[in-house]
């Protein structure tokens, strides 16, 4: 498959937003930009980085660069989300299954169902849908930042399960994949994901019953027992200068080369 049309991550976060542009060729994929603001002044809500001038005119930098055709897919809290699972119902389209997830994920929740966003997809049986949840007012913040740097068209997508997108490029032995962030390990495995904040790589895979010897990780330094996970090199062309801390690029990578149904 070959396309012109860039896809880009972007992931904002404390200390700064970073972005990364690729583009599908037939042999692989091209890195065509990728993009670092520091945010010295930043700070965040439970996970949401909370609007200021320098955020919002480093948006507006990103926004001036991109291409007219560009597919823009931004990192939404994966702490910040509720996941859980429900059986397919039966004889139901489109507009009425997502009424019967969404009215049933607030009843769970004991909240109204206006005051939730969510989304699902069905597992590979046919049987069970996997259901994820936000708050409307949390993602309608993320969306009016975005709106005030000059973005129209995107997607939103939890950051952890943006590294969903390694798996086709990974070896068959591997069962997670851990990126640190800064403040907590965001994981995903071949059928969920999430964060961690305490325990690091070692609590994580025993919380996930999965051998370090299975996992890849994104990180500063090397994590005993573990992979070390760097999926730059997964791009068949790049060019110079190399990101700075390269490994903090991975969910907006992940974002870039990936598709999500959630």
């Amino acid at each position: 498959m070959v396309s012109r049309v860039w896809k880009i991550g972007l992931h904002i976060q404390r200390d700064g937003i970073r972005a990364v542009a690729v583009q599908r060729r037939r042999e692989g994929w091209q890195l065509k930009k990728w993009w670092y603001f520091p945010l010295s002044a930043a700070t965040d809500c439970h996970g949401l980085i909370i609007s200021n001038a320098p955020l919002i005119q480093a948006l507006q930098t990103l926004r001036a660069e991109l291409p007219a055709q560009h597919h823009l897919r931004v990192a939404f809290p994966a702490r910040r989300t509720l996941q859980r699972t429900m059986p397919l119902p039966d004889q139901l389209c489109e507009s009425e299954c997502q009424a019967y997830v969404t009215t049933a994920t607030a009843k769970a929740l004991q909240m109204a169902p206006e005051s939730l966003f969510s989304d699902y997809r069905p597992d590979a049986a046919q049987k069970t849908l996997f259901v994820t949840a936000a708050h409307r007012q949390e993602v309608g913040d993320v969306i009016a930042l975005l709106e005030r740097g000059g973005f129209s068209y995107y997607a939103l997508t939890p950051d952890a399960c943006a590294l969903t997108s390694f798996f086709p490029y990974a070896a068959p032995q591997i069962q997670g994949i851990a990126a640190c962030d800064g403040e907590q390990w965001l994981w995903a495995t071949r059928e969920r994901w999430g964060g961690q904040t305490e325990g690091g790589l070692g609590g994580l895979a025993q919380t996930l019953s999965i051998p370090l010897s299975q996992w890849l990780c994104c990180s500063d330094t090397p994590q005993e027992g573990a992979a070390v996970c760097d999926p730059w090199r997964w791009l068949t062309w790049v060019h110079p200068p190399k990101a700075p801390d390269e490994w903090r690029f991975a969910v907006a990578l992940g974002l870039a080369m990936g598709n999500y149904p959630i």
